[in-house]
């Protein structure tokens, strides 16, 4: 969940208030975030990790500079990278999700007691416990018996698990270091291999309007794979330019033609039936996009 291409730093106005600022340069455009209170700050092995209490967003978890959930509005992306998927597939039983250490996406999939097996792939084993302590409580997940945190390589751990998942969340970061083996050619063919003959993977896909080649390059590897590949769109108030992609691929399931009624909204802050189906309606400059090589 971060921004392409950006330059990340925080700073001080001569009042002496903290301030994120995100400059995007294929957006031309910054963005910057009044701090209330840092919380934490560190370096992990893989980065670095702050908590950030924001009078606009609320607690926000902050990798490298850059913003990438809050717990004002938060929701809006954790409801539709897991939902969306979920429900896609007709009875899915284990679902797991490589990134999203804060555990957002996984509490939304516990909202579906079908589900037997829940496992969370994250890389830097920090960002969880910080994110336990300071974002959202471990109670809120650790009670489920469903649930698994594996502190592993997405990469390396994926092509132990051929066949075993019915749906897979890739909540991947920019390509860059670690996280720009998720974006190559063979990694597409991983996820292909870790689902079942009936499975639905989704991945966060950059925003339409400046992370074009991420969006092109994701849609162009999944059509080699998979007969059903869908983009949709979401508005993120948190991310430069507001909105977002998301694209699914499934091996025999079109989200368009999904069960509805198993949508669990009734608790939830953004997604319905409406806006299930309607994410996929695309504006025409997406649609060229993501039919252009």
């Amino acid at each position: 969940m971060t921004e392409e291409n950006s330059l990340r730093r925080y700073k001080k106005d001569d009042d002496g208030v903290l301030w994120i600022s995100n400059y995007v340069a294929k957006a031309r455009s910054k963005t910057e975030y009044k701090v209330q209170r840092l919380l934490h700050h560190e370096h992990s092995p893989f980065q670095e990790i702050s908590i950030v209490d924001t009078k606009g967003f609320g607690r926000m978890l902050v990798l490298d500079g850059t913003p990438q959930i809050s717990t004002g509005e938060g929701f809006i992306y954790n409801e539709m990278i897991s939902h969306i998927p979920i429900v896609t597939h007709p009875d899915p039983k284990k679902v797991a999700m490589i990134g999203g250490g804060d555990c957002g996406p996984a509490r939304e999939a516990m909202k579906y007691a079908g589900i037997e097996q829940i496992d969370v792939v994250e890389i830097d084993q920090r960002v969880t416990e910080v994110c336990r302590t300071l974002l959202t409580p471990s109670s809120f997940y650790d009670n489920d018996p469903r649930f698994q945190m594996i502190h592993e390589d997405g990469l390396n751990w994926i092509q132990k698990n051929k066949g075993n998942y019915d749906v897979l969340i890739i909540d991947r970061s920019d390509p860059v270091g670690p996280a720009a083996k998720l974006f190559k050619p063979d990694f597409y063919q991983y996820v292909y291999d870790c689902l079942t003959n009936e499975g639905v993977a989704v991945f966060q896909s950059g925003s339409p309007f400046y992370n074009t080649s991420t969006l092109q390059k994701t849609v162009h590897n999944l059509k080699e794979l998979f007969p059903i590949v869908r983009t949709y769109l979401v508005t993120i108030p948190l991310f430069p330019c507001g909105i977002w992609s998301f694209t699914l691929a499934s091996k025999k399931w079109d989200p368009l033609q999904a069960d509805l009624t198993k949508l669990l909204d009734q608790e939830a802050q953004y997604i319905n039936p409406e806006i299930f189906l309607s994410s996929f309606v695309l504006p025409n400059y997406v649609k060229k996009m993501i039919e252009t090589k």
